[in-house]
């Protein structure tokens, strides 16, 4: 009988292929899963690994989700570092959050789940990955493109900007089911502009 890779390799390429393929398989779940509804089982059928490779190379499920956030926000490194020479830089990071959430639906999964209402090292994870880093660079965008001076205003500002956008996320039955809103509405170019002009807009009467 074949065996499709179940056992433990001693190439360090091929266990590197290994971890590789165990994250995405729990990407690909969490993307139509909560994370509570996976099991490591599930992650192992996916990536055709044994699951007893994913507490060999990460210690258990959460571990596992931790290395997939790492892995999702440090790919949106280089995008935000770029922000800085963008003419709008403000309307570029509201595209760039719009594009992750649409191609990572598993991170809104995630943010309602375990980061809204629990303290476990995967949401602390997930803080750090996301809400964390944008607080470190978001208010000097929002300072350079709205003039403002005080930090401290500036922070306020770009906080606001943040829940602004993730309202309708964090909001999606009562946006839905309430106010009979598609998520379709709420994404894409147009919703970003609308954000964006809504944000300036705000400021500007303040």
């Amino acid at each position: 009988m074949e065996n499709k890779q179940r056992g433990r390799p001693v190439d360090p390429l091929k266990q590197t292929l290994q971890k590789n393929k165990l994250i995405l398989a729990a990407q690909t779940l969490l993307n139509s899963k909560s994370y509570s509804q996976i099991t490591i089982r599930d992650i192992a059928a996916e990536a055709e690994i044994n699951s007893a490779m994913i507490k060999y190379y990460f210690g258990g499920k959460e571990a596992l989700f931790v290395a997939l956030i790492e892995q999702l926000a440090d790919a949106q490194l280089g995008q935000f570092e770029r922000l800085q020479q963008a003419e709008k830089p403000l309307l570029q990071f509201i595209l760039i959050i719009d594009q992750v959430m649409q191609a990572q639906p598993g991170l809104v999964h995630l943010l309602h789940e375990e980061v809204l209402h629990k303290t476990t090292p995967l949401a602390y994870a997930f803080m750090d990955a996301f809400p964390a880093r944008v607080s470190q660079f978001l208010p000097a965008l929002v300072a350079k493109e709205t003039g403002i001076d005080d930090p401290q205003v500036a922070k306020l500002a770009a906080f606001n900007l943040v829940s602004l956008m993730l309202a309708p996320l964090v909001l999606k039955t009562i946006r839905r089911q309430a106010w009979q809103i598609a998520d379709e509405t709420v994404q894409g170019s147009e919703w970003a502009e609308h954000l964006y002009h809504s944000f300036l807009n705000g400021l500007r009467r303040m």
